[in-house]
């Protein structure tokens, strides 16, 4: 795999190189900066907040990128193959290119870049090139594994930790993963989908512990953001949301449809916090809904209440 190591590229005239890496200064900004970041369970809403919360003037404007997994795997957005959700998160390649030219001579000078430093590249690049005077927002449901290196980071980040009905968790996997496949993506490519009950009562499993391993040291930056309760009134879910992160509501963010931009530049619209009922009794047995239900019955009262987790 080739790196930013062995693949520095003369500057694009539409991707100034700009000023040379100041570590001193990225790992500033991190500190006084304010992101916020959405993890939790997957098919559990995170999209509809990153979509929510993209429209916000003092969040980064992302339109509808998948997740970026940077802090799991801090050094995709420096290697080949080009991973296109990084890629999309920086609006093009030319602006992954250009970050890529901005951090090589350091790396040629003094070596790699820590995974944190890495991390902090890349924030600091998109937050002073990509969204100017902006504050970071990603999601990847996984990052609640990583909680401890993004408040290494970002010391005045806030976590929204996104839970739903377990049964309608499983639901929503097996008709996402029935879609692949309708669709033609390789089985590769669907692998996280394809998971049995045991399998997803080990991720609800996981997710719990995470979660109250996190508590101790983090508590007070993270919010339980159930799934029901944001469809149910998104208006005061967002609201709510807002005041815990300290930043003002704007109608916009739970209009009926969210504008946006594609990576290209080009105008899109993505659908925001909708209503939507349960239908796991069509894609689940009425054996499996019950199993569920039981594995996971400790877990709910923890999961169904929104709010500060402390």
């Amino acid at each position: 795999m080739r790196s930013v190591l062995d693949r520095i590229r003369r500057p694009r005239a539409d991707a100034p190189a700009g000023p040379a890496l100041d570590l001193d200064e990225v790992r500033a900004w991190c500190q006084r900066s304010r992101p916020l970041f959405i993890v939790g369970l997957a098919r559990s809403g995170t999209s509809m907040l990153q979509v929510a919360f993209a429209q916000h003037p003092t969040m980064f404007d992302i339109a509808n990128c998948r997740e970026t997994f940077i802090f799991l795997r801090p050094r995709q957005p420096y290697e080949d193959p080009v991973h296109f959700p990084t890629r999309a998160y920086l609006k093009g390649r030319p602006n992954l290119m250009a970050l890529r030219e901005w951090v090589g001579p350091h790396e040629q000078q003094h070596g790699p870049l820590s995974e944190a430093d890495a991390i902090r590249a890349f924030f600091h690049f998109a937050g002073t090139r990509v969204y100017p005077d902006r504050h970071p927002l990603e999601k990847t449901p996984g990052h609640l594994r990583k909680l401890d290196l993004i408040f290494e980071i970002f010391p005045q980040a806030r976590i929204l930790v996104c839970s739903r009905d377990p049964v309608d968790v499983v639901a929503s996997y097996r008709k996402r993963l029935a879609k692949a496949r309708a669709e033609g993506e390789p089985p590769e490519k669907t692998a996280w989908l394809d998971k049995s009950v045991d399998e997803m009562i080990g991720v609800f499993d996981r997710f719990t512990r995470l979660v109250n391993e996190a508590l101790p040291r983090h508590g007070s930056s993270m919010y339980m953001a159930p799934y029901d309760w944001l469809i149910g009134d998104p208006e005061a879910s967002i609201r709510a949301i807002c005041e815990f992160a300290d930043m003002e509501f704007v109608p916009q963010m739970v209009a009926a449809e969210a504008s946006g931009s594609k990576a290209d530049g080009t105008a899109q619209k993505s659908h925001a916090i909708q209503r939507r009922a349960s239908d796991a009794h069509t894609v689940m047995t009425a054996e499996e809904i019950e199993r569920v239900q039981s594995a996971c019955a400790a877990w709910l009262p923890q999961w169904s209440t929104p709010g500060v987790l402390r």
